[in-house]
Parts: C-alpha cells; sequence; structure tokens
C-alpha cells in the first residue's frame, strides 16, 4: 500500500484544532513529501507527526518507527503488523490508515488519517472524570467499534484512554476513533507459549495479559471495564507506583466498587463495571455485544435484561491455562500475600 507521487503545493491548511505537543520537531520532512507541521505524541517505540502532504496539501498524520528501535527485528516486525491490523479493520471509528512506506535504509512509517480534538487520556488528566451517562455513551460508541476490530480477527490488547480519541472541539466531542495498534494480535499470529514478553499498559490489563497466556475479546473487555472505572470515578482501580506491586492486584485483588469513590450512579452501571472486569475471563461479558447491551440498558436504551447478567459472582479467581502461567501467579502471589496489605484504590 503506498501513495501517489508528489504533483503540487499550496497553502498550508490551519493547525486549529490538533492537539500537538509543545517539543519543536526533530525533523522538516519526511520521506521527502511530507512536511512536519508538529509532534502529536511520543510512543516507546515510535513518533507520530502532524505534516502537511506536498500532493494534496492536506494534513495527515506520520507515525515513524524511531531508528534506534527499527534495528530490532521484533519490534520492527510488530510495527509492521500494526499496519496489517489497520489494513484490515474498516469502520468509522478506528484511526484509517492511508499507506504504509517502507523506504530503503530508513526505518518504515504508516500513514494515517489526521484527527482534530483529543485523546481520552489528555480529557481526563484536565477534567478528572466525565459525567457518568457522557462516559456510558461515549465508552458504548467504543465497543462498537471494537467489536468490529475483532470481526476483523484482532484483539487489540492495549485499550487505554490515550489510545481512544474524542474527536471534535475539545469538551464537546463528536464521536470517537479508536486508535493505536502497535500491540494487537491477529488471528494469523499464533501464541508463542515460550513467551516472556508482557505486551499492553499494566493499568487495564487483564490477568492473561500479565501472565502472557492467551488472549481473545473477553480480554479488551477487560480494559475497556477499567477505563469506565477511571471516566466515571476519577480514579485506577489500582494505581500503585511499585510496577510489581500493580501486577499482583492486577491478578489477585477483585477492582472496588464505583460507589466507594462516586456517590451516586446510574442504576445497573456499578454491576456492568463489575461484571466486565472479573478476573476470571469467563465470568466476564462474552464479547463487545454483550458488553454494548449492558451499556444500552444502562442508558435506558435495551431491556434490563442485559443488566440481569451482570449479577455479581463470588468466584473472582483467574485459573492459569499453561503450566509456566501457574508457576508464575504462584510465585506472584506468595510475595502478594506475605505484603502488608494496604487500600488499593486511591
Amino acid at each position: 500500500m503506498s501513495l501517489p507521487p508528489p504533483t503540487s503545493s499550496s497553502e498550508p491548511p490551519s493547525l486549529k484544532g490538533y492537539s500537538l505537543l509543545p517539543d519543536a520537531p526533530a525533523e522538516d520532512v519526511i520521506g521527502g513529501r511530507f512536511e512536519v507541521r508538529g509532534l502529536v505524541g511520543r510512543g516507546g517505540t515510535a513518533d507520530v507527526y502532524l505534516t502537511r502532504d506536498r500532493t494534496t496539501s492536506e494534513h495527515v498524520v506520520v507515525k515513524r518507527l524511531r531508528p534506534e528501535i527499527a534495528k530490532n527485528p521484533e519490534l520492527h516486525q510488530r510495527f509492521l503488523m500494526e499496519a496489517e491490523a489497520l489494513r484490515l479493520v474498516d469502520h468509522p471509528a478506528v484511526i484509517r490508515i492511508l499507506a504504509i512506506e517502507h523506504p530503503e535504509g530508513e526505518p518504515p512509517y504508516l500513514v494515517l488519517e489526521p484527527l482534530r480534538g483529543e485523546s481520552l487520556g489528555d480529557h481526563l488528566k484536565r477534567e478528572g472524570l466525565i459525567d457518568p451517562e457522557l462516559a456510558v455513551r461515549l465508552l458504548r460508541e467504543v465497543t462498537t467499534a471494537v467489536e468490529g476490530v475483532h470481526a476483523a480477527g484482532i484483539v487489540h490488547r492495549d485499550l487505554k484512554p490515550d489510545n481512544i480519541f474524542l474527536v471534535g472541539p475539545v469538551g464537546d466531542p463528536s464521536h470517537v476513533k479508536v486508535l493505536d495498534f502497535g500491540m494487537a494480535r491477529l488471528s494469523s499470529e499464533e501464541h508463542n507459549e515460550s513467551s516472556m514478553s508482557i505486551l499492553g499498559t499494566v493499568q487495564y490489563m487483564a490477568p492473561e495479559q500479565i501472565l502472557v497466556e492467551p488472549v481473545d475479546e473477553r480480554t479488551d473487555v477487560y480494559a475497556l471495564g477499567v477505563i469506565l472505572f477511571r471516566m466515571i470515578t476519577g480514579q485506577l482501580p489500582f494505581d500503585t507506583p511499585d510496577t510489581k506491586d500493580l501486577v499482583r492486584h492486577q491478578l489477585f485483588s477483585p477492582v472496588p466498587p464505583a460507589t466507594w469513590l462516586v456517590d451516586e450512579l446510574l442504576p445497573g452501571l456499578e454491576a456492568v463495571i463489575y461484571r466486565a472486569t472479573r478476573k476470571n475471563p469467563e465470568a466476564r461479558y462474552a464479547d463487545m455485544k454483550s458488553f454494548g447491551a449492558a451499556l444500552d440498558a444502562v442508558l435506558g436504551l435495551a431491556e434490563t435484561e442485559a443488566l440481569r447478567a451482570a449479577e455479581l459472582d463470588p468466584d473472582d479467581v483467574y485459573r492459569p491455562k499453561s503450566e509456566k502461567g501457574a508457576h508464575a501467579a504462584e510465585v506472584l502471589g506468595r510475595a502478594f500475600h506475605r505484603a502488608p496489605r494496604a487500600d488499593s484504590s486511591r
């Protein structure tokens, strides 16, 4: 997939509405074609730029692998898999890939549609939380997008506020877009039983991700449940600077009731969060369709039968599927239960 060669140039379009970092970009032009207008973000492996395409005179986003990362074969391949994942998904609430370029002797880069607005992560950093009804409506739209992702045979594995974009005027978004498929797992990708690489963001990881066991649609359900908790309470269920403690909480501690932090919730909402964030995948919503139906019921747009499926279940234990996972859980469990138990929520 590649763009046609440059043919023309004209007056640069306005930067109004784009969220750019104050950092000065290190480059002026990428690939001899994309004039850098600002830095959108810096990830663990790639830099993301807002650019002006000299061919169309329109803005596009360029996500380029860092040169030192491109030398790592595994990370290089994962970057290309992100492009493949985006190519497979065709949904209005998922960011569109326009091209992938792999210049000889240079790091590869993706050309993506530009988005005006801000990430959910930036919104939460500024505002703290979101009105519960708006939070449910926004997350409902995300479940529809992720349902399309799953239909394409992809598990996102890194759903978090920074990867959900609120499109439109800041503070008054019109719709959402799901971003960043750098950690996605394609159905064509075999599970590596020997891998010890934990992929994702620990604060939103389901136990099966923590133990590097097979993931499925319910893994993304867990992440969205944590995001919903964060949106309506202003806090993460587990928030500690010690990564090891955070991992242990994700494995063994139930997500606390949202009503510990918020006095009033929409009827049924706490039970929905509870169901989405069960440690045992069998106790979660089976897929995004059933999760979305429960959110509709909270909004009064569907029968409450969808909420009855969220009845509290005391069996909230993840049972590892592999010998490696069982051993890791045992080691982490011993350390966890020896440690002083402090309140894991803020």
